[in-house]
């Protein structure tokens, strides 16, 4: 009798200690496609100030051809989760959910794809987090409960310090990206090759041309600027070739310069349309009988 209440008091100890590492806390395996997602049942209790967990689900998602790498934290308080995130050290990345079904904790990968397999591990030390935590967890094809209460996306979250060389020869660094090139220099983004893009929205430090209707604006004669033309073979304000093949082109002040050039060529045409009219009645009144 004596031995058999030592042993319970053991195993009662052993059940309630604070743990820190649990290296097999459950697997999963399926060769099915699933028809709701995969739901992680922990024994997890939904309570307060209890719990700061960190939970690795590894493995391989045959649907996809992906490496299934996991990471996931969060805390209670308040009711409600706090502190969450999932980061991937894998290439499975799948919408992922916490709740509190029936005062337990659930994770839930929404993903259907044919065969799964992963198992899941955790690191918990120091928060109410006992060893009969985490034992008796189970995975199932099933959806979220429409009872579960706090539902709550986790976000993606990875961070990579200092360098990250990329394939095809490309770099992402603290300070730029290159693409198609490791030496992106002083631009925050350096594409060696063709760039193509929807849409691109040009933010411009200089004033937009307006100015070139107002009516204190110096707008150069046509015949100065074609005497400045003739000795410098380009427009005013306008690069040149040299100067564009040396330090290539600043899309939005370059679009300011042409649109300054179309509105001060618009003036000039009024202003001849006006001569012609001009010219035209002073012809009709001779044309007069």
């Amino acid at each position: 009798m004596k031995s058999l209440l030592s042993l319970l008091c053991c195993t009662i100890i052993l059940l309630s200690a604070k743990g820190q590492s649990y290296p097999d806390i459950v697997t999963y395996h399926t060769t099915q496609t699933a028809t709701y997602g995969t739901k992680i049942k922990t024994n997890l209790g939904f309570v307060n100030g209890n719990h700061m967990p960190t939970i690795i689900i590894e493995g391989y998602n045959f649907g996809t051809g992906e490496t299934i790498g996991l990471v996931i934290n969060f805390y209670i308080y308040g009711d409600v989760f706090m502190r969450y995130n999932v980061a991937s050290f894998g290439s499975f990345t799948p919408p992922m959910y916490l709740a509190n079904e029936g005062g337990k904790i659930v994770i839930f990968m929404d993903s259907r794809e044919y065969y799964q397999r992963f198992a899941v591990r955790a690191f918990a030390k120091g928060q109410a987090d006992y060893t009969a935590n985490y034992q008796g967890w189970t995975v199932a094809d099933e959806a979220i409960s429409p009872t579960a209460t706090q539902k709550t996306r986790l976000t993606y979250q990875n961070k990579f310090p200092g360098q990250i060389v990329l394939p095809g020869n490309s770099l992402w660094s603290e300070t730029n990206v290159g693409i198609g090139t490791t030496n992106p220099g002083s631009a925050k983004l350096a594409v060696e090759g063709l760039l193509s893009a929807r849409k691109i929205k040009v933010t411009s430090l200089n004033p937009w041309p307006d100015y070139v209707f107002e009516n204190d604006y110096p707008l150069m004669s046509l015949e100065a600027t074609e005497d400045y033309i003739r000795t410098h073979k380009h427009l005013p304000q306008m690069p040149t070739a040299g100067e564009v093949a040396a330090n290539g082109l600043d899309l939005g002040e370059m679009n300011r310069r042409l649109l300054e050039k179309m509105e001060e060529m618009t003036l000039h045409m009024i202003e001849m349309k006006k001569k012609i009219n001009e010219l035209e009645e002073k012809l009709r009144q001779k044309q007069q009988p």
